[in-house]
């Protein structure tokens, strides 16, 4: 009985040692790849960071420019308003808000009348 169950335990001991080293041998081998993995990370974060600073800066640049154009627009449009709105062209100014109105009255009108002409 005592052989039994010294045979039992040897083969325990044999399989407990044989997990150990196929866990041991698992575990570099998923070391080893989180190695490269971070290696090719560090690379690819270099890659990106070289790309995307350049393209920051031509966007940066390509905002300001836009920037001052808009203002320069903006500058353009308060300067013509001011204008208008000192001299005579105010009055032109005011009749032709009042012949917009009334030409998209006429148009509104005419399409009406058209759908329900075109109804019948």
């Amino acid at each position: 009985m005592e052989t039994q169950l010294s045979n039992g335990l040897t083969f325990l001991a044999y399989a407990t040692g044989a997990m150990v080293v196929i866990v041991g041998c698992m575990l570099t081998v998923v070391l080893f790849n989180l190695s490269k993995l971070t290696k090719n990370i560090n690379e690819t974060t270099t890659i990106v960071k070289t790309e995307i600073e350049p393209t920051l800066k031509n966007i940066n640049k390509s905002v300001e420019i836009i920037s001052s154009v808009v203002i320069k627009a903006d500058e353009g449009i308060q300067n013509i308003k001011n204008f208008v709105s000192k001299t005579p062209f105010k009055i032109v100014g005011q009749l032709s808000k009042l012949t917009g109105k009334a030409a998209k009255g006429f148009f509104s009108g005419l399409i009406t009348a058209f759908k329900t002409f075109s109804k019948k």
